[in-house]
């Protein structure tokens, strides 16, 4: 099988840009601002669902950053300095570790009520390596604690998000990838041994995300990963890296460029994938962008939403 689904947060529209400005300027009321968000969901949850993707999502728009939910409704932990989202010109506030995290789920919140009824819903969580490394911990004092305590919430929000109806839940990792952050080899069977506990007795579909970095060491140990798919920065990671590996399941190729506007060609994109489907066999193939969409335009991203789903119709016909 073949599909697609966006990857994280997408872009704001113009619209919305123009409504947060003029509430930050003290010229918009609240309730102003949440007809504005509202509409915007609606707009990239209908372009999601007339596109035919297979895993629908809210578009994160309220999301200031990846970990903003987890660091705003965890117990034991705040928003802390505004940092430098790896080698990106945005920004996310660092989580301060200050107590024993708690749960009141769902941290998430996902706007379902904006999400189509008879679609499969997906979300977007931060793995536990990443938050681990982009936070400030005064608490547990030892990452390694730090990232079973967060599996154990993560495996808890998964839970309470498959229990609303929700079938896909993506874990984006980038530091488990990006150069300055990426653990040694030696660390990493231990890292993966952590998804263990985030899955266990999770029945929905888990994915472990990869960019901003090269996944080839990632890709070497698929195998003993407890997710159904794992997803690769195809702009970072070499298509001969899939030589030889083995998947539990699926793979989702991150073969949009979410951080460049230029437009793919599908048929360039097909020629790419076809060769890595003669490397390495695959249950089921996701074609996705590399990471977030929110680096772009709203219209540049539904330009790429477009192509990503004719790339998958070229696959299909061949």
């Amino acid at each position: 099988m073949i599909g697609t689904y966006v990857t994280g947060a997408l872009p704001r529209t113009q619209e919305l840009i123009s409504k947060t400005r003029l509430y930050d300027r003290g010229r918009l009321s609240e309730g102003d601002l949440d007809v504005a968000y509202t509409e915007a969901t609606k707009k990239v949850v209908e372009i999601q669902e007339n596109t035919g993707i297979n895993y629908i999502s809210d578009g994160m728009l309220k999301w200031q950053d990846l970990f903003r939910p987890f660091s705003s409704r965890l117990g034991g932990v705040e928003p802390g300095p505004m940092l430098r989202w790896f080698n990106n010109n945005t920004f996310y506030k660092a989580p301060i570790i200050k107590n024993e995290l708690k749960i009141m789920a769902p941290v998430s919140d996902p706007q379902i009520k904006f999400l189509p009824k008879n679609k499969n819903w997906k979300v977007t969580l931060p793995a536990p390596y990443t938050f681990a490394t982009m936070s400030h911990d005064s608490f547990y004092k030892d990452k390694k604690e730090l990232m079973k305590v967060f599996a154990s919430i993560l495996n808890q929000e998964i839970k309470t998000l498959e229990k609303i109806g929700f079938k896909y839940i993506q874990l984006n990792d980038p530091a488990l990838v990006y150069m300055t952050t990426a653990p040694q080899r030696s660390e990493l069977t231990d890292i993966i041994k952590i998804f263990e506990t985030v899955t266990e007795g999770v029945k929905v579909r888990t994915c472990l995300h990869t960019f901003f970095g090269d996944a080839t060491q990632i890709l070497k140990l698929a195998g003993s990963i407890a997710v159904n798919d794992i997803g690769v920065d195809l702009y970072d990671t070499d298509p001969e890296a899939f030589k030889g590996i083995t998947l539990n399941d699926g793979l989702a190729l991150g073969i949009i460029n979410a951080r460049n506007s230029i437009i793919e060609d599908p048929h360039d994109l097909k020629k790419i994938i076809v060769e890595i489907q003669k490397e390495v066999e695959v249950k089921q193939l996701y074609i996705i962008p590399n990471s977030d969409m929110d680096f772009l335009t709203f219209d540049k991203a539904e330009e790429k939403i477009k192509v990503m789903k004719k790339t998958v119709e070229n696959l299909k016909e061949a």
